[in-house]
């Protein structure tokens, strides 16, 4: 009974202060005004007869007052003072949305500006995005602002007591197409569970799906087949741990049955096909972490917003005879562009496969540049082209360099 008070007291406390703080706004009409007398503008200019206009209606028509400030926004984008007064006026008509998305336009022009921080992620806090409220809390906590840290502090306790879902679910898919095999691979994979231990534990079932459109299976008329993926549907229950709350690694574990979707060979027969149906077993450790520097707008150049994620994945694998497998992937480049269409990123990777069975595809490394676009930044997916340059281990079909073009798209989303 205790915990389930506090919870509600804890979501109260949430709502309350995302109530409370837009408030703080209210005091940036006297700022704006100020600042309309005190600039350049007179009279006649459009971007002061708007401000003039937005004062006289913006009590007793608020939606034509967001109307005046959107063109203020086109007119003068990099005054902050618009994005302000939207946020505050589009909380006020209940666009959370809309607000959320005018004060991170502030927040990008005034990187310092901690109370516009806080105004942010409780939009995210209200918008049901903990996740991401929850981390810019984090940081206030340390802000220079007493009051503003004390709260961040509040609702990072709330948020960690009662901000994780106890039942999560997500999707992934990530079709490709490799020019140096003329092939289009589609892996899928979709998951529900249950969230334990504040999200450090996950148990849960999942259904992955995994084909490409060159791979060859065996048959009567053809024996040489040609295996460029796993081409199965796998099922089966799965669960994960992260043993440091403040590294991004999970332990995890995975157990079902498989279906090939072509006819394979036996490892010891060749010339004849294996059950369609197997076990699946999978067990290992895996990773990722980004890094961004995140420049004041204001002083930002493509050499200075910069970024770099790290991914890696050891595994073994019951359907490959629990070979272990190892995949490490580094890429590290630059945003050279960031506005309404989206993020375009230029980057340099480099990746390698290593296994224990000394399959020579799967000994390789990889490196070249490629080009990344996220559309309009809000949508969990993301476009990808990449020119990479590889070297086998071992002699692959009597090559040990290959040439490689690959095109993908990523979609994530979790619910």
């Amino acid at each position: 009974m205790t915990n389930k008070n506090n919870f509600k007291r804890s979501n109260r406390y949430i709502i309350y202060m995302s109530l409370i703080v837009p408030f703080s706004f209210l005091s940036c009409n006297l700022i704006h005004a100020a600042a309309i007398e005190q600039s350049d503008y007179r009279p006649g200019n459009p971007i002061y007869d708007k401000w003039d206009q937005f004062y006289k209606i913006e009590k007793t028509n608020p939606q034509q007052a967001e109307k005046l400030l959107l063109d203020l926004s086109k007119l003068t984008p990099q005054d902050p003072k618009v994005w302000k007064s939207l946020t505050y006026l589009q909380i006020r008509i209940n666009k959370p949305k809309a607000a959320l998305t005018s004060v991170t336009k502030a927040v990008e022009l005034e990187p310092t500006n901690d109370a516009l921080k806080l105004q942010q992620a409780y939009l995210y806090n209200q918008l049901k995005q903990d996740h991401q409220a929850l981390k810019i809390f984090k940081q206030l906590t340390l802000s220079s602002d007493a009051d503003i840290a004390t709260k961040s502090k509040q609702a990072v306790e709330n948020l960690s007591s009662g901000g994780v879902k106890p039942v999560f679910a997500d999707i992934y898919f990530a079709p490709s197409y490799e020019s140096r095999f003329d092939d289009g691979i589609f892996p899928l994979k979709i998951r529900y569970g249950k969230n334990l231990d504040q999200g450090r534990t996950q148990v849960y079932g999942f259904l992955s799906l995994n084909r490409d459109t060159q791979s060859t299976g065996i048959s009567n008329q053809n024996t040489d087949t040609k295996i460029f993926d796993e081409n199965a549907i796998v099922a089966g229950l799965g669960v994960n741990y992260q043993p440091w709350v403040n590294l991004p690694i999970r332990l995890y574990a995975e157990v079902g049955g498989s279906y090939d979707l072509i006819d394979r060979p036996k490892k010891n027969n060749p010339t004849e096909i294996r059950s369609k149906f197997r076990e699946s077993v999978t067990a290992g450790v895996t990773g990722y972490q980004e890094w961004y520097a995140n420049p004041d707008l204001h002083n930002r150049t493509v050499f200075n917003d910069y970024f770099t994620d790290l991914y890696g994945n050891v595994a073994t694998y019951s359907r490959e005879d629990y070979d272990v497998i190892g995949d490490f992937r580094v890429r590290s480049g630059f945003n050279v562009y960031r506005g309404e269409a989206g993020t375009v990123q230029a980057y340099m990777k480099i990746r390698s496969i290593l296994d224990t069975a000394g399959e020579n595809y799967n000994n390789l490394v990889e490196a070249g540049p490629g080009i990344a676009w996220q559309p309009f930044n809000y949508m969990p997916i993301k476009f990808r082209a990449e020119r990479l340059y590889g070297f086998y281990f071992k002699d692959y079909n009597d090559k040990n360099r290959y040439n490689n073009t690959r095109f993908e798209m990523v979609f994530y989303k979790d619910f």
